[in-house]
């Protein structure tokens, strides 16, 4: 069948249009995928030379698999110079192919670990400047991406990368006494990668968008072999990559595909109206929506189309379903976490086995993945196999592998990585001293108690102090949980000190999970065998030990737990989004910035309309029984009174079936007016 007729109306429409511009509004599972397949062919079918025809797209594997579709298309050797790369590739392809116009045909084009060593070397250089600064030179490296992406100043730059955004008048001086030295060393940055002709993967975007604008022989030049530019995934483009395609308006026609509803980057720089206001930045554009969802039940869809009708932003879609109907989605009202994941576990565990599902039919989405660490130490103890995309797995944190590392010492004394990461967490080991006191056990080979060697190796009160640590958690090693409990002990108010930052609000709540999950296990090496450490990966060049992973092979039935960022291409038959809770959606972040809280909504749709044929929400019925509204900044600046504190407050009762687990969930009857409280009451003082 030819590709033309697997086309709908809608997307048909898009791929034979005759206009000069045309930005396709792709709603999710409409085939926008398709689409640009489709028209890349249809261009070529219809006498459009492919070598003229450029896809951009933001993988590399995306835009190799729209080429190889576009070729599978069409007569043998008809597409075989059809390109696709990234927005950094094809610009480094223009760059070595017109060398004298763009001036940097001796150039190195250097990757992020090569960025890294750079800005350390100008850290070093500059001991004097960088020794007051409290930030990493990764962070310095983010800051001046961000920059240079965003189009925002260096002061904003920092406001927003180093300090979440905050404004209040303390933030205000830090980032005044820290802006200057910052700008030193980004300029001396820059100048070094000058002398050592280097660009990095931010200037191949600069080097080309810089020529196109102020250059008329660049646009001349690019003209001659450029027709058409078919750009994927629009919503996620930033300002300096629009500022790239914005060169090409004249130059070429432009066939953009995106959704303004997915537009859920702006963390990366991502701007919303790169695709909102296409028509009105792109003169002689026109946009056409494709609204034919392939991918959903109706009822799936009803309540996304229900999330985004709320919003004062107008969206201008409405999905249906090509599929029909199915399954009412579950609003699943819990009381905690543990009682969330523990549920969570029966219902997949009943699908497996009732219902002859893969595992890998389900995908479990969240905010962050540091909320699914209750999650995964429930399906770890009831070996349910996942995967986790986005974020950091609950093991694999920094501070649990501190503590843990002293478990995997104890459990193997010639674990070298371990040995390493528990001496350094002590004051005054570095990596270099730690190698030493570890080459001394190690070549002992057993012949003489670890903590002997220990106060040996390490002088003094310290010494003492490690040696009787390490022997404590040996003499209990048959209780998993009293093992964890002594490590943490100890070393609570060093984790509190190293992790200072976010200690209260993230990672001491961690320790409990933690201990509960050690405790379902009978022996030390079962906890680190079956709980830490599956499979060895490569990290920083360096081996280490992963964990919390029981089955790593892509092709392998597993559960797929992923954060909302991470999980856009993804779909599953079953789709469980948890805590869409007040505080969460919108975040209490979100709550004084009304654009903030318009992209929480779309993370919430792109989540929501991840499902295929059944999809569960969960939320917390005690954050729903606190919920009150409160007033927040309208789009104008003004303040609303009717402002939405919870996207899901007033769901209508046909969008959801709602089960509670726990106590029952009833909303609370209060008197209407607080009345008046007399504090002299109940007291005799005769």
């Amino acid at each position: 069948m030819h590709l033309k007729e697997e086309l709908n109306k809608q997307q048909l429409k898009a791929v034979e249009f005759a206009g000069k511009h045309l930005l396709v509004l792709a709603g999710a599972g409409t085939g926008k995928t398709r689409t640009i397949i489709a028209r890349a062919a249809y261009l070529i079918e219809n006498g459009a030379n492919p070598s003229k025809i450029q896809i951009l797209t933001f993988t590399k594997k995306a835009a190799n698999e729209i080429v190889e579709r576009v070729k599978a298309s069409l007569p043998q050797s008809n597409g075989r110079s059809l390109s696709g790369a990234t927005f950094h590739s094809w610009c480094n392809q223009l760059i070595i192919k017109y060398p004298n116009l763009f001036g940097a045909a001796s150039y190195t084009v250097i990757d992020p670990d090569d960025q890294l060593g750079l800005m350390k070397m100008v850290s070093g250089s500059h001991s004097d400047v960088y020794s007051k600064l409290r930030i990493k030179p990764q962070q310095l490296l983010d800051v001046y991406s961000y920059a240079r992406n965003t189009k925002k100043n260096l002061t904003e730059s920092i406001r927003i990368l180093i300090y979440k955004g905050k404004e209040d008048k303390d933030t205000e001086y830090e980032i005044t006494a820290m802006k200057p030295n910052v700008e030193i060393l980004l300029r001396a940055y820059q100048k070094k990668k000058m002398e050592q002709r280097y660009l990095d993967y931010d200037d191949l975007l600069l080097v080309v968008s810089t020529q196109l604008k102020t250059n008329p022989e660049a646009r001349k030049l690019l003209s001659q072999d450029l027709d058409y530019l078919l750009v994927d995934e629009m919503q996620d483009t930033n300002p300096l990559q629009w500022e790239l395609l914005s060169s090409f308006i004249d130059i070429c026609n432009l066939f953009c595909v995106g959704d303004d509803a997915q537009s859920i980057y702006s963390f990366r720089g991502a701007d919303f109206k790169n695709v909102h206001q296409f028509k009105e930045r792109v003169p002689n554009s026109e946009v056409f929506k494709l609204e034919k969802n392939y991918r959903s039940t109706q009822e799936i869809l009803d309540i996304s189309n229900w999330l985004l009708e709320k919003s004062p932003i107008d969206y201008k879609k409405e999905l249906q379903s090509v599929r029909g109907d199915g399954e009412v989605p579950l609003l699943l009202n819990v009381s905690d976490e543990w009682q969330e994941a523990n549920w969570v576990a029966d219902e997949i565990l009943k699908n497996y086995t009732d219902e002859d599902r893969r595992f890998s039919d389900h995908l479990i989405l969240s905010r962050s993945q540091y909320y699914t660490k209750t999650l995964q130490a429930v399906f770890i103890r009831r070996k349910i196999p996942y995967v986790t995309y986005g974020g950091r797995k609950f093991l694999q944190a920094a501070h649990i592998k501190d503590l843990v590392s002293l478990l995997r010492i104890v459990n193997n004394p010639y674990d070298e990585i371990a040995w390493v990461r528990f001496l350094t967490f002590w004051e005054g080991i570095g990596e270099v001293r730690a190698s030493r006191i570890m080459a001394v056990i190690i070549a002992d080979e057993g012949q003489t108690d670890i903590p002997t060697l220990l106060q040996g190796a390490i002088p003094g009160k310290d010494g003492i102090k490690i040696a009787e640590l390490y022997n404590a958690v040996q003499i209990e090693k048959g209780k998993v949980g009293k093992m964890v409990d002594i490590a943490y002990d100890a070393m609570s108010l060093g984790l509190a000190f190293r992790y200072r930052k976010d200690w209260i609000e993230k990672r001491k709540g961690d320790f409990p999970v933690l201990k509960l999950l050690a405790n379902s296990y009978s022996s030390l090496g079962e906890f680190i065998g079956e709980g830490l450490l599956d499979n060895a990966e490569k990290m920083n060049g360096a081996p280490v030990l992963s964990e919390s992973q029981l089955e790593t092979d892509e092709e392998k039935d597993h559960v797929i737990i992923s954060t909302i960022h991470s999980a856009k291409g993804l779909e599953a038959d079953v789709c469980i989004v948890l805590n869409v809770s007040p505080k969460s959606f919108p975040s209490a972040w979100s709550l004084d910035d009304v654009d903030a809280i318009e992209e929480d909504r779309r993370v919430l749709y792109v989540a929501l309309t991840r499902a295929k044929n059944r999809l569960i929400i969960t939320r917390n019925t005690a954050s729903i029984a606190a919920i009150h509204k409160k007033s927040i900044p309208s789009n104008n600046g003004q303040q609303s009174n009717d402002a939405e504190t919870y996207f899901l407050t007033a769901i209508p009762d046909g969008l959801v079936r709602q089960e509670t687990i726990g106590h029952d969930f009833k909303t609370v009857k209060d008197a209407p007016e607080p009345n008046k409280i007399d504090l002299s009451s109940g007291m005799d003082f005769s």
